[in-house]
């Protein structure tokens, strides 16, 4: 299982700047090895995902290559996961053509970074992104969007991997605050409070979902520590 950054090239052919070459560091989640017990999220005294320690093969890789095979998996984990009720942008899950071109326009945004998980036969199972904030008073603040894992991905730590991943890269980038937004009510909203985002209050009526009916999300913040 590995972590990696992943950007595709920008629309007409042009290549977008990897985000290494923008100020952007590789940064890798943890030491192989740490104990069990140490990476489990909401273990006592450690309540953010930076604290879980990676498994042996856990790792951002610095791969920023397109590859097709890429963009399928990333739009079968958009289709898992919308399919299994998450709400993400679809009231129904788009169809893979849909998908794909989703995928394309949203990784050619040269704000977006990108990472994405891969299980041991290399295919994308589990993918989460940092929006940055181009303004000139926002330059401190990025928005976490899309974390997703694939239903049969799931119970092996990608999501607070990508999390932790996010965050020392937001603070190596000088991103001191990150926001997100989650429906209320779901597994996401409790996991994001056990890894120390502050909730700031939910939204009514946000967002429909399957069967016409609107629900709340709410929305969250982490302030993070200069290092």
């Amino acid at each position: 299982m590995r972590i990696e950054p992943l950007t595709f090239p920008a629309p007409g052919g042009g290549a977008l700047v990897p985000s290494t070459t923008r100020g952007g560091t590789a940064v890798r989640p943890g030491r192989p090895g740490g104990s069990p017990q140490a990476g489990r999220p909401g273990s006592p005294g450690r309540p953010g995902p930076a604290a879980v320690a990676a498994p042996a093969g856990f790792s951002l890789l610095d791969s920023l290559a397109a590859r097709t095979a890429d963009l399928s998996h990333l739009a079968d984990v958009l289709i898992d996961c919308v399919q299994g009720g998450a709400s993400v942008g679809w009231v129904k899950a788009p169809t893979t053509a849909a998908a794909t071109a989703w995928w394309s326009a949203f990784l050619a945004d040269p704000d977006h970074r990108t990472w994405v998980g891969r299980d041991d036969s290399g295919r994308i199972v589990a993918t989460a992104s940092l929006a940055l904030t181009s303004k000139d008073n926002g330059t401190h603040r990025a928005e976490v969007v899309k974390l997703l894992v694939h239903r049969q991905a799931r119970g092996n730590r990608f999501a607070p991997g990508l999390m932790a991943t996010i965050e020392r890269f937001a603070r190596a980038e000088g991103r001191s605050l990150l926001t997100l937004d989650t429906e209320t009510g779901s597994l996401a909203e409790s996991l994001y409070r056990r890894w120390g985002w502050t909730e700031v209050g939910a939204v009514p009526g946000f967002a429909r979902v399957a069967g016409g009916a609107l629900v709340s999300t709410t929305v969250f913040y982490k302030q993070l520590a200069a290092r």
